[in-house]
């Protein structure tokens, strides 16, 4: 049975699409993508941009709007390792899946009061943290909105951070004391 065109159907979720390219790119590439903060080398950010291009989202044409793709892709590369898996699932909150790695409330108050640089930096080292105990999914959109130029999303994406991480301690707690 064919379907009305006429349907509307639902937008492309462009963070779905970036980790999926992320999980096609070449090994070479997503190590660059991995390490595009310790080499600082323009090779990965045509990497961002042709990924970007090819995800559906309009390639920023100035280095502050760029920023945030940048650590998205990024973070994406970092969950995604060596064994090309997709980064990105919207049921799997950031702030859950911190408190469930171990991370520590002191880490988490860094992650959400830091802005600008150290914001990024501490974006990076949850990403790193998270990889590193082999979860490699997460919400790319909280992580997009926490390190991108809207300071009201930026606002949100801490909150529900906040939230979510001590929602999964009160639940820890729960089950400890049953």
């Amino acid at each position: 049975m064919a379907s009305d065109p006429h349907e509307a159907t639902a937008p492309k979720d462009v963070m779905a699409s970036i980790g999926g390219q992320i999980a096609h790119l070449s090994a070479g590439d997503r190590a660059a993508l991995r390490r595009i903060y310790l080499t600082g080398r323009p090779s990965a950010d045509g990497i961002v941009i042709g990924l970007l291009h090819r995800a559906g989202v309009t390639v920023p044409d100035d280095a502050v709007t760029f920023r945030p793709w940048r650590l998205v892709v990024h973070a994406a590369a970092l969950l995604s390792g060596t064994a090309a898996a997709h980064p990105h699932a919207k049921s799997k909150r950031l702030g859950t899946l911190l408190h469930d790695i171990g991370l520590s409330e002191n880490r988490l108050l860094r992650l959400t009061s830091a802005r600008g640089e150290a914001l990024d930096a501490q974006a990076i080292r949850a990403a790193r943290m998270l990889a590193q105990v082999g979860q490699r999914t997460i919400n790319l959109w909280t992580l997009f909105d926490l390190v991108g130029n809207d300071e009201a999303d930026a606002e949100a994406a801490r909150l529900r951070i906040a939230q979510d991480y001590y929602a999964a301690h009160a639940r820890s707690d729960e089950g400890n004391n049953q």
